[in-house]
């Protein structure tokens, strides 16, 4: 097996920090860390390894075959390009981004200032701490593109590292990344809506949670096993008009934007009841009109 290349990390966040430890433990040398604050690049070097040299950006871009922007979204191609016109990177380096959104040509000053290769890699996690990323970066799926040079690059660190690699097309970040959104953050919003429900039926937010979670789980478990179509159940999949027009009724008069979510979401249950078979089109066409507020007939 050839040797490890030489990385050097441009943003000592938690990814920057959680990948440079786990790259040393898998034998990179890991030879520099730069960020905004000499204190948290001296504190990021300190995690990494004894012989990571906490530096500026400049010296951390000129010091490694491998450069790593953990940047965030709108300072990567900024950096990038700064570094490049000013021939900071080494010439026929691998520069990387970790953006889930972004694609690699955000780098493209660095392959035509100094002929670098470029890529992109996202681990599918959420990572709030370190120590939690550290733990959870085994076995997390991570998704890469960029050019051909850099592509065996960031393949074997992802695989050395613990990460499970699936090459994506750079023209499908923003759709990948649009996914991810919605499992994640949206996911926290959602059970957040459904709690501030139970609080307007007089539940406390502790209790509701406590007696969501069982119900969340489950149907996690259920979509695992058998996925989301075979999944679905409640009032639209049955073709339930009187409980879906009692609960637009009821959630009108509650704060903020609940009333709107709890429409989307079913005009999208509607689809997925249909690909199931539970309910017949006229029925979805029934309902579809109860969520658009085109029918009020139903009480």
């Amino acid at each position: 097996m050839s040797e490890l290349p030489t990385l050097a990390i441009i943003g000592p966040g938690k990814v920057g920090t959680s990948i440079g430890i786990l790259a040393v433990h898998a034998g990179y040398p890991v030879v520099a860390v730069a960020g905004r604050t000499k204190e948290s690049t001296n504190s990021a070097a300190r995690q990494i390894g004894k012989n990571v040299r906490p530096c500026s950006v400049i010296e951390a871009a000129q010091s490694a075959t491998v450069v790593l922007l953990c940047l965030p979204d709108d300072a990567i191609e900024q950096v990038c390009t700064s570094l490049a016109q000013r021939k900071k990177f080494l010439e026929r380096a691998v520069v990387v981004h970790f953006s889930g959104v972004h694609s690699s040509t955000i780098l493209s000053a660095a392959r035509d200032c100094c002929q670098c290769s470029v890529a992109s890699m996202h681990p599918l996690q959420t990572f709030p701490t370190v120590d939690e990323a550290i733990k959870k970066m085994s076995d997390t799926y991570c998704f890469y593109e960029g050019d051909e040079r850099a592509i065996p690059v960031v393949e074997r660190l992802a695989k050395n590292i613990g990460l499970i690699p699936i090459r994506i097309a750079s023209t499908s970040k923003p759709l990948y990344h649009a996914a991810a959104v919605m499992a994640c953050n949206y996911l926290v919003a959602l059970m957040d809506s459904a709690i501030m429900l139970a609080e307007n039926a007089g539940i406390d937010r502790k209790t509701a949670w406590s007696a969501l979670e069982p119900l969340v789980r489950t149907t996690l478990n259920n979509i695992s096993k058998m996925g989301t179509i075979s999944s679905l159940t409640g009032p639209i999949a049955r073709g339930d008009l009187k409980t879906v027009s009692r609960h637009l009724q009821e959630s009108a008069l509650a704060q903020g934007h609940i009333a709107s979510i709890y429409r989307t979401m079913g005009l999208y249950t509607v689809e997925m009841a249909i690909r199931k078979g539970s309910i017949t089109q006229r029925k979805a066409e029934e309902i579809i009109d109860l969520l658009l507020g085109s029918d009020n007939s139903h009480t």
